[in-house]
């Protein structure tokens, strides 16, 4: 094309506002540029943080992420796989509630690639970026175990087939085989009434550390504690939160704290390399990312 009929045509292209058909351009090169990104639960920081990560990402080869809240709802959650696999989107990274593989991929269109964040499931089939919960857990456990604590009680949503909080009550499990579990269900806010009933089941007879498995848990389980004077040296909480807010509550407090925004760019930059290879048949990656614990 000679430099006349090319600027010719970028005149007429700037004269009518011409753009280019996106259905046409997807038939053309199939690829849609859309990323299916699938949270748990939107109202986490965790979960807006990994979608930010992966957007990052994302934008950067232009592709666009687009957002999916499961409600920590597996009926939700296929209800949308199977929507999702209707549309024409390039790929999925999602933090997911079924752990098991035949689940997912009764529900994802084949050959769809997907990268999982956060939390795995059994079979091995797809890439996954997650923390490394268990060994997190036991560090914190470790630590009050030294400093003389002789009992834990963990507060965590239910932790039946959830691969995170089932990681990180084996890494409790490792220091205080004997530990407590009090499991409260996910619904709503947890009322004055239950954080009493919660707090009434505290061993008082010797130092105990409550260990939170989900930072929503503790912000609204904390305040109280707090505010009935509850905490003392012989009683401690420590847990999983990766916002500032138990610390600015309890300044004294030490926490274990993910990476979300890295997790969710390392996933994407895994799905990436998954479009890249898409043709050819690869080993499926697992990139663990180390908690801190401060």
């Amino acid at each position: 094309m000679s430099d006349k009929t090319a600027n010719r045509i970028k005149q007429i292209i700037e004269e009518t506002g011409y753009v280019p058909n996106a259905s046409a351009v997807q038939l053309m090169t199939q690829r849609s540029g859309l990323i299916a990104i699938v949270a748990a639960d939107v109202d986490d920081y965790f979960s807006t943080e990994f979608f930010k990560g992966a957007s990052s990402i994302l934008e950067a080869e232009s592709y666009t992420g687009v957002l999916f809240d499961t409600n920590s709802s597996v009926k939700r959650e296929a209800s949308l796989l199977d929507r999702i696999s209707q549309q024409n989107f390039d790929g999925v990274i999602m933090q997911p509630i079924s752990a098991d593989n035949e689940v997912l991929q009764k529900h994802i269109k084949k050959n769809l690639p997907v990268v999982l964040v956060d939390r795995e499931t059994t079979g091995g089939d797809y890439d996954m970026v997650v923390t490394d919960n268990e060994q997190a857990a036991k560090r914190a456990a470790q630590h009050y175990r030294d400093q003389g604590f002789a009992n834990v009680v963990v507060i965590s949503e239910p932790i039946a087939n959830v691969s995170t909080r089932t990681a990180r009550w084996r890494g409790v499990q490792a220091v205080y085989p004997d530990a407590q579990m009090i499991e409260i269900a996910h619904a709503g806010i947890i009322g004055a009434e239950q954080v009493q009933a919660i707090i009434s089941q505290l061993p008082t007879d010797a130092p105990t550390v409550v260990f939170f498995f989900k930072e929503r848990l503790m912000l609204e389980i904390l305040p109280h504690m707090i505010r009935e004077n509850v905490l003392t040296a012989q009683l401690q909480v420590t847990g999983f939160s990766d916002t500032k807010l138990a610390r600015d509550l309890n300044p004294n407090v030490k926490l274990i704290q993910q990476n979300p925004f890295l997790m969710g760019a390392s996933a994407a930059e895994l799905l990436l390399r998954r479009l890249d290879k898409k043709a050819a048949k690869t080993q499926t990656e697992k990139i663990v990312i180390a908690a801190t614990y401060e």
